[in-house]
């Protein structure tokens, strides 16, 4: 087999490589997206189980409406369902309504942030006239939806991204129907089609000077294949695989190695979250002392356990239940090497005020995916430590108009660690590799 030449390989065939692939096959560019896994999506995972209600979103699940994602979702035959907004703090069988609108004077206080920046933690410390309740209370939020820990996501970030809200997380949350992964099939359909989309490629190895790129590639069996040879090369990877070492499963060696961006990608955070969908017989939850059948149910807080929120499909009605840990809970249980699916059904039982036992009685079946063990993700997304707030502009910097990079951990603009922020990162490096191949 014979080498392959092409103008542009794409390497990652998530949201942000698809995107700008199909951006640069439309301005008639020959494109190449190669994907290390058998399927498109990359941290979109949706899996279908003919005994569940709903299709099980692995991955990315909360959708901006409007949006970009909204609309690549809906012209696919997608529908989205407004998911209510209710509440509550559970300890021991009793639930009470939690008012997380508490924390929004605090939160206001992000903007303008400190200079120098300084943590959440210590911008806490800084603010303990808000009270120890609304300040663990806020300091749960940042744990639980940015998957970031406070004492080192920094607060010039934070007040971007809050007032960004992306990822589903503004004042009106929604959820797809009809499986996330329809946005990378839509985008993916026409490249297959052109034969532009190779699946179960790894590229391990990038050689370049400007003006020209060597891809070495092997399959997943660890067979070599021929050498991709490019004028430029967009690379997608997740941010945890640009801080491997080279030598690791699934990281990807440049000779030369761009520093600045290596260096800007090791700025950066990598959140790390453990999310369980557990399906059960009956509505458990529906048993809480303090619940009104009139009033919303969505998210629980427990009072303590390893898992900071679990929530139902609410106002679907399904007896499906999600735990999520984020941040500092999330390594924890990495590092003490926990079985999340154990440590998920003790804490439930101990918010539900049930024995172990009679919630396994109700248990049918549970999903979940080890990002942090995937070589070709290495955690869930990203967040920007204290003083590296100009580390996203500089991973998204081309490299002698020769090696370019998109993902939502380039997002500048609040809007990393969301499905729509990728989706943008992927059309700006598009028209930056244009206007740079059409100046060559």
């Amino acid at each position: 087999m014979s080498d392959e030449r092409v103008d542009v390989v794409v390497v990652g065939a998530g949201v942000a490589g698809l995107a700008a692939a199909r951006a640069l096959c439309g301005a008639g560019l020959r494109v190449l997206v190669v994907e290390a896994r058998g399927r498109t999506g990359g941290r979109i995972y949706t899996q279908y189980d003919a005994v569940h209600p709903l299709p099980v979103e692995l991955g990315a699940e909360f959708i901006d409406v409007p949006g970009e994602a909204w609309e690549i979702f809906r012209a696919a035959g997608g529908a989205a369902y407004r998911s209510v907004r209710g509440f509550w703090s559970v300890d021991a069988g009793r639930a009470a309504p939690l008012d997380y609108s508490r924390i929004e004077p605090l939160m206001d206080r992000l903007s303008p942030p400190p200079e120098p920046d300084v943590s959440f933690a210590a911008f806490l410390d800084r603010n303990a006239d808000a009270g120890d309740e609304v300040r663990a209370q806020a300091e749960r939020y940042v744990e639980g939806f940015h998957g970031a820990p406070v004492d080192r996501v920094g607060v010039a970030w934070l007040a971007r991204a809050e007032e960004g809200a992306g990822g589903g997380g503004g004042e009106v949350r929604h959820q797809p129907l009809g499986g996330f992964d329809r946005i990378p099939r839509a985008l993916a359909a026409e490249l297959d089609a052109r034969g532009a989309l190779r699946l179960n490629t790894v590229v391990h190895h990038v050689a370049w000077h400007r003006g020209a790129v060597e891809l070495r590639t092997r399959a997943r069996s660890g067979t070599d294949l021929p050498a991709i040879h490019a004028r430029a090369v967009l690379v997608t990877v997740p941010l945890g695989v640009l801080q491997a070492p080279a030598d690791a499963p699934g990281a990807i060696r440049f000779d030369p190695p761009p520093r600045d961006t290596l260096d800007a990608a090791r700025a950066l955070g990598v959140a790390h979250v453990v999310k369980v969908v557990f399906r059960f017989r009956d509505f458990l939850w529906e048993r809480l002392e303090g619940l009104d059948d009139a009033q919303e149910v969505k998210f629980f807080q427990p009072e303590g356990g390893r898992f900071n929120v679990w929530w139902t499909p609410s106002p679907i009605r399904a007896p499906v239940l999600t735990a999520w840990a984020g941040g500092t809970a999330a390594e924890r249980m990495e590092a003490e090497g926990i079985d999340p699916v154990e440590a998920a059904l003790d804490d439930l039982a101990g918010w539900l005020g049930l024995s172990r036992g009679a919630v396994e009685a109700e248990l049918e079946e549970w999903h979940r995916y080890d990002w942090a063990a995937d070589p070709f993700a290495r955690g869930a997304y990203s967040y920007v430590p204290v003083g590296a707030l100009d580390a996203q502009a500089a991973l998204a910097r081309p490299v002698e108009d020769t090696l370019f990079f998109a993902g939502e951990a380039t997002c500048a603009d609040g809007m990393n660690s969301t499905v729509e922020g990728a989706l943008g990162s992927g059309r700006r490096a598009a028209r930056e590799i244009l206007s740079a191949l059409r100046a060559s």
